[in-house]
C-alpha cells in the first residue's frame, strides 16, 4: 500500500471527547514528509498514535511509538493486519510519554515526531528527551503548531543553535533539521528566545516593567498608587 491509497483508505484511530470514533492524524504535508524521508533502516520515534505510525512501519523503519491510548494501538494493528501492513519493526510503549522517555533505551535516531500530548508541558519533556538521542543531520518534526505549546516549541527551535527550519505548513507543523550535537541544557542567557523575552533585574528593562505593572495591579485593583504605598488608608501626618 503507497501513501495515496493509505490516505483514501484511512480509518478514524482515535476518538474524541464522547468517545466517538474521529480522525486526529497528522496532516497530509506532515505524511507525505514523513514518507519520502524515512528509509527502511532509519530508526525513528514518535510521541502520539496514529496514521503517521502506519506510515512508519510502511516505510520498514525501525520505529518506537510512545502512546496512553491502548485502544489506538489495537485499532492501528487490526488495520494493519487488515491490510496486510508490517508492525515486526515497530515497537508500543503504551505509557505517557513523559514516564517512558527518561529511561528508555534508544538507539541514535534519525527522526522524532512530536505529536503526543498537547498540554503543557509535554511537548517541551517529548523534544527534551527525543532531540537528544537526535542524530546530527537528523529530522524533528513538531505537529500542532498552531496550538499554544507546540508555537512556543517551534518559535524556540528557530532561534536555538543548532536547529535549522526545513519546513513548514501554516498552522499545522514544522520540520527542523538537528545541526550540531545537544549541549549540556544551557541557562537563560545561553538561550536567544529565552533571553530576548526575559527582564533581568538590575536592568532598565525590568525596572520599568516592574513600575508598570505595580501601577497596573493598583488601578485594576480600585487602589491608586498613594493607597498601594499606604495600604492603611491614613494621610502621612507631619508633625
Amino acid at each position: 500500500m503507497d501513501l495515496r491509497a493509505l490516505l483514501r483508505d484511512a480509518p478514524p484511530f482515535h476518538v474524541d471527547e464522547g468517545l466517538r470514533p474521529r480522525s486526529l492524524q497528522a496532516s497530509d504535508e506532515v505524511l507525505e514528509t514523513i514518507a519520502a524521508a524515512v528509509q527502511p533502516d532509519w530508526r525513528t520515534l514518535e510521541t502520539g498514535a496514529g496514521l503517521s505510525t502506519v506510515v512508519f512501519a510502511l516505510r520498514g523503519a525501525q520505529h518506537v511509538c510512545i502512546t496512553p491510548a491502548a485502544a489506538e494501538v489495537e485499532r492501528i494493528r487490526d488495520y494493519c493486519a487488515s491490510r496486510g501492513i508490517a508492525l515486526d519493526r515497530v515497537t508500543f510503549h503504551v505509557e505517557r510519554s513523559e514516564r517512558v522517555l527518561p529511561s528508555l533505551v534508544l538507539p541514535e535516531l534519525d527522526l522524532v515526531l512530536i505529536d503526543g500530548g498537547h498540554g503543557f508541558p509535554t511537548p517541551f519533556l517529548d523534544w527534551f528527551h527525543g532531540a537528544e538521542r537526535l542524530r546530527v543531520g537528523g529530522l524533528l518534526v513538531v505537529d500542532d503548531i498552531q496550538l499554544w505549546t507546540g508555537r512556543v516549541l517551534r518559535d524556540f527551535l528557530v532561534e536555538e543553535p543548532g536547529w535549522v527550519l526545513r519546513d513548514e505548513f501554516a498552522m499545522r507543523a514544522a520540520v527542523f533539521e538537528k545541526t550540531a550535537r545537544s549541549p549540556a541544557l544551557p541557562e537563560w542567557f545561553a538561550q536567544p528566545f529565552v533571553r530576548r523575552r526575559s527582564h533581568p533585574a538590575g536592568t532598565l528593562a525590568h525596572a520599568v516593567l516592574k513600575a508598570w505593572r505595580t501601577v497596573r495591579r493598583g488601578v485594576r485593583g480600585g487602589r491608586t498608587p498613594s493607597a498601594i504605598t499606604n495600604p492603611g488608608g491614613r494621610a502621612d501626618r507631619r508633625d
